[in-house]
C-alpha cells in the first residue's frame, strides 16, 4: 500500500499547513475559502499520485495504462 501512505503523508502535510494559516480563522467566508483550497489541493495531488508518472510524451500517454491494482 505504497499509494496510501504517500496519500496519507500528502494530506497531513497539507492539513498542518491550513491549519497553521491564521488567515483561515478571520471569519466564516475564509474558514470555507480556505478549506476549499485545501480539499482541491489534496484531491490533485492524491490523484497524481494514485496515477503514477505520466510520460511527456504525446505518443506515450496515448499508450499509459495506469496500475490501478495498487
Amino acid at each position: 500500500m505504497k499509494t496510501k501512505a504517500e496519500a496519507l503523508e500528502i494530506f497531513g502535510k497539507l492539513y498542518e499547513q491550513w491549519e497553521n494559516n491564521p488567515s483561515r480563522m478571520e471569519n466564516g467566508y475564509q474558514y470555507e475559502a480556505t478549506f476549499d483550497t485545501l480539499m482541491k489541493e489534496v484531491s490533485k495531488d492524491i490523484f497524481q499520485v494514485s496515477l503514477g508518472k505520466i510520460p511527456k510524451s504525446k505518443n506515450e500517454k496515448k499508450k499509459f495504462k495506469p496500475n490501478l491494482e495498487n
